[in-house]
């Protein structure tokens, strides 16, 4: 039933007990601080408060002032600017933000995204001729570019000027006309971690400033950089954390058309959206228009200007959503009968190929393959001559770095440590998946191919107080760097009858020594259910997070389960 290696790393007790007198909060409290490396008064009071203002100026963007003035200069003479973005919510939210800025100025501005099947990622030869076509001068890429070399060559040809907004890993440089990216060599730049629309969201800010705008002119847009900022997975803090806690309480406020047709639709007061509501509700929404059918469907669902014309492009999201949905359920049934016979050869990776596999799904199937195995997976379908796919990595193995290692035997590759895409012709696939596997077996020890919950801290239930968990809900919004808190609790008993709903999730109440009690839900854990049956009466320990619960007009604190042992706790500690 213990599915996981619980690990509750040890920390300076002195330093922790003087922290949380400085801080003036509970050692429980203090430890989750420090296991998000905040270790003084002052980085507590900016992980809570810091505004917009404490942001660094985006003219420490190397190119900023030359991709400020560029964009001058085309409102100015009306020239036609295209945004160039990438299909996923990143790209797509990215696109429809600066779309909406430089409308409100004025600007001749279209956008054009690539068909996934057609044109794969990035800045393709097709989208270049189709900005020839409409006279483009300046295109704008978001969320791609960065090594689009060949293509930006082609622009420039043909009289086109590109400026780069992308956040991927760079090698060698386009010769664009400027490059906003933070990880680009010689950016001095201090925050490395935005996502390509926090990169055009600076640009804006830029623009605004430049032009003496007012700071809403660039912060109305915060909710989409929240959504893309979530969607993306990159690292929720410093500023990351900023501005999707600022992008959240503008959705929560006063979302714009289109989130709130959306919210309407997943049955979402706006005001209770959460992350979970963005990573599993709106962000899959976004996303299923680029990998069922075309992006633009989203794009024009955030352009809508109007209640009736969101409510439009809304439905037909959801419509696709939901094909989405039974497709990757699908693929997750063939890949799970495909692994043991895959694990006959390959014990250190998963690299799984059906040419029938829809493009636009593989990289769920890959996560969701990787939240079972807990191993490098790769998941590849067909594209005309070439074999392409989705990569998702375990913590400790930088997955673009196993991709370097491979290069010889892909046509194309990019992304980030935890998540990239490939291509490669069908004759290196079997070369491909040994190397694969021999490099993270190679890197991959014992203990990191099996799950881990790191653990917060210890807790008591007669600790969860009101002031606890009004505490407690500050440290959101969650997510990579700043994941929701883990408890663990020990010597507990049910306390009532166990409850199985749905087939699935377990519902039942806890009790300590004390007679403390606490509510429980478990998700998609029937194991749960079946091991307190058998273990009636026993006592068991507890991982599990912290939510307030709304019931019958009562709001109390509720835990979820991450996993529960009814045997001797033995702890692993880094």
């Amino acid at each position: 039933m213990k599915r996981y290696r619980w690990n509750l790393p040890p920390v300076d007790d002195a330093a922790l007990t003087s922290f949380a007198c400085s801080i003036k909060a509970s050692l429980p409290l203090a430890r989750i601080f420090f296991m998000r490396g905040v270790k003084s008064y002052e980085a507590a009071e900016a992980f809570f408060t810091a505004s917009l203002e404490t942001l660094p100026s985006p003219s420490l963007f190397a190119s900023m002032p030359t991709a400020v003035g560029r964009v001058q200069e085309a409102i100015r003479s009306g020239e036609k600017i295209m945004i160039y973005g990438d299909y996923d919510v990143d790209g797509i939210t990215g696109t429809a933000m600066l779309n909406l800025f430089l409308r409100d100025r004025d600007a001749d501005v279209s956008y054009y995204i690539n068909n996934r099947f057609e044109e794969g990622y990035g800045l393709s030869m097709e989208g270049i001729r189709a900005a020839a076509e409409r006279q483009v001068g300046l295109i704008i890429t978001v969320d791609c570019g960065i090594s689009a070399n060949l293509a930006i060559e082609r622009a420039g040809e043909l009289g086109m000027d590109v400026i780069v907004c992308d956040h991927h890993e760079p090698e060698e440089l386009p010769d664009a006309y400027a490059i906003l990216n933070p990880k680009v060599p010689g950016c001095s730049y201090p925050f490395r971690e935005l996502c390509g629309c926090g990169v055009a969201f600076r640009f804006i800010q830029a623009i605004a400033e430049e032009l003496q705008l007012s700071a809403e002119s660039w912060q109305q847009y915060l909710d989409l950089v929240a959504i893309a900022t979530a969607a993306d997975m990159v690292v929720l803090s410093e500023e990351n954390r900023t501005m999707v806690r600022e992008g959240f309480r503008k959705m929560q406020q006063r979302p714009r058309v289109g989130i709130e047709a959306m919210l309407s639709f997943m049955k979402v007061n706006p005001r209770d959206l959460s992350m979970t509501g963005v990573t599993f509700g709106i962000a899959p929404r976004i996303n299923a228009a680029g990998r069922m059918g075309s992006a633009r469907k989203a794009v024009d669902w955030l352009l809508a200007e109007s209640k009736d014309e969101a409510r439009v492009h809304t439905g037909e999201l959801e419509e696709l959503n939901i094909l989405r949905r039974r497709t990757d359920l699908e693929m997750l049934k063939r890949a799970e009968e495909m692994v043991e016979g895959h694990f006959a050869s390959y014990c250190s990776s998963i690299v799984l190929y059906d040419e029938s596999w829809h493009l636009g799904v593989v990289g769920i199937v890959a996560s969701k393959m990787l939240e079972r195995y807990h191993l490098p997976t790769v998941i590849l379908g067909a594209s005309k001559e070439l074999v392409k796919g989705s990569v998702r990595s375990v913590p400790g193995l930088n997955i673009y770095s196993v991709l370097q290692e491979c290069s010889d035997l892909l046509e194309q590759f990019g992304g980030h440590h935890q998540a990239a895409g490939v291509s490669m012709r069908p004759e290196n696939l079997p070369a491909f998946r040994k190397r694969f596997d021999e490099i993270s077996a190679r890197v991959l020890d014992m203990d990191a191919r099996q799950k881990e919950l790191t653990v917060d801290t210890e807790l008591g239930l007669g600790e969860i107080t009101g002031n606890f968990m009004k505490a407690l809900q500050r440290f959101s919004p969650y997510g990579v760097g700043n994941p929701e808190p883990l408890f663990l609790t020990e010597g507990l008993q049910c306390n009532g009858s166990v409850r199985l709903l749905k087939e699935r999730h377990v519902k039942f109440m806890v009790r300590d020594a004390s007679g403390k009690r606490l509510d429980v839900i478990a998700f998609d854990r029937k194991d749960i259910y079946d091991a307190l049956k058998e273990s009636s009466g026993q006592s068991f320990s507890m991982v599990y997070s912290l939510e307030l619960h709304e019931w019958n007009g009562r709001v109390e604190p509720q835990a979820k389960v991450k996993d529960l042992s009814v045997e001797s706790l033995h702890r692993q500690v880094l």
